[in-house]
């Protein structure tokens, strides 16, 4: 394992060589107290793994590690540190490797094996990856769950939030205001790379196609040839032909595949107006096929339909007149009576109003046609 050492303090760097000569199963290709020469090192020649300082003479060691894992993801990087304060903290709770000065051969030993155990880890062999979003964040290697184990939840949440904007910029100034806002400037900068590195660590070893890059003030997220759920649904609602008998089939495939609302279990408000597009895109057509399915006289599917509809928008008066009319055509009594006193209670506990005209004019039609 190739390794390249980052202290600004001549006598740790000699005595990080001389632990790490004791370990064995190391060689040290460079040695470094200049950040700027060490990255540019790095950055040319690539180490399997690189010990860092987290203070290298006012070089913020997590931005400089943000550097180099914008150009070479693979590299493992373990944090070395004299502070027990905030950084270690924050290690510790996301899980990044770190070691406290003085560095003893045995914490050096086990970071080595935990490294080297991660590297021989297997990937998950190439089938169709999918990142799901509808309703909550899962990985699917084929049709096998994979299990990602995440250490915070900002990790979590700024991975989907990048998800979020695939393939546009995403300025750091606008992460940090939306993760961050209470923090100090130094103080949020460090956690932000932190959580990226974490990031990094977490799904690249897993999805190697995952990538995210640093442009100076903004972050991009690449995902190569893994699938997105909730885009490629977007995409096949956008190609969908003029609904008739022959392209039905084809919309309710698409209204089965929306396995509920855009990150609805996650919650995030920046997600809400993707969250509603997509509702509504599904609502508008799903309302289209039953409509159609009525009109064709094809009742028993629209009911279902209409069902499904109300169960995902139990406030949307639409649904209950829809179910109406389909039940007075199917010669319902029950179940028409039942729909409408469930929407005359929905009216009154939600919204404390009393049923409109115009509803209790298609009452009366509809109780009229089911008595004839």
């Amino acid at each position: 394992m190739k390794a390249v050492l980052v202290d600004d303090e001549p006598h740790a760097l000699t005595f990080l060589e001389n632990q790490l000569l004791g370990v064995g199963d190391v060689e040290i290709t460079g040695s470094f107290t200049s950040a700027s020469t060490a990255l540019d090192w790095v950055l040319s020649t690539p180490p399997d793994l690189l010990f860092l300082d987290i203070e290298i003479a006012n070089v913020n060691g997590m931005e400089l590690a943000e550097t180099v894992l914008s150009k070479h993801p693979d590299i493992q990087i373990v944090f070395v540190t004299a502070y027990q304060e905030y950084a270690v903290k924050a290690f510790e709770l996301n899980a990044v490797d770190y070691i406290m000065k003085p560095i003893s051969k045995n914490r050096l030993k086990k970071t080595l094996e935990r490294l080297q155990t991660k590297k021989q880890q297997e990937s998950i062999p190439a089938e169709k990856t999918t990142i799901c979003c509808l309703p909550s964040l899962q990985f699917f290697s084929g049709e096998k769950p994979i299990h990602i184990h995440w250490r915070t939840s900002k990790a979590k949440g700024l991975f989907l939030f990048l998800l979020h904007h695939l393939g546009h910029h995403v300025r750091k100034d606008v992460i940090i205001e939306t993760f961050w806002p209470d923090s100090d400037y130094k103080k949020a900068y460090a956690q932000l790379y932190s959580t990226v590195y974490l990031i990094r660590k977490t799904l690249t070893s897993v999805f190697p196609s995952i990538r995210i890059d640093n442009f100076e003030q903004s972050y991009t997220l690449e995902v190569g040839d893994i699938h997105i759920d909730y885009l490629e649904w977007e995409k096949k609602w956008s190609q969908l032909p003029a609904l008739s008998d022959s392209t039905l089939p084809a919309y309710l495939t698409l209204l089965d595949e929306y396995r509920g609302d855009y990150l609805h279990e996650e919650d995030y408000l920046w997600a809400e107006n993707k969250r509603e597009h997509l509702k509504n895109l599904w609502r508008e057509t799903a309302t289209a096929v039953a409509i159609y399915l009525f009109e064709q006289g094809r009742y028993e599917q629209a009911a279902r339909l209409g069902q499904k509809i109300q169960e995902m928008y139990p406030f949307l008066e639409e649904s209950y007149c829809m179910l109406m009319r389909i039940y007075a055509a199917l010669n319902e009594p029950f179940y028409f009576e039942k729909q409408y006193n469930k929407l005359v209670h929905m009216l009154d506990e939600e919204f404390a109003i009393a049923p409109s005209p115009e509803l209790i004019k298609l009452h009366d039609e509809c109780r009229k046609q089911l008595t004839e």
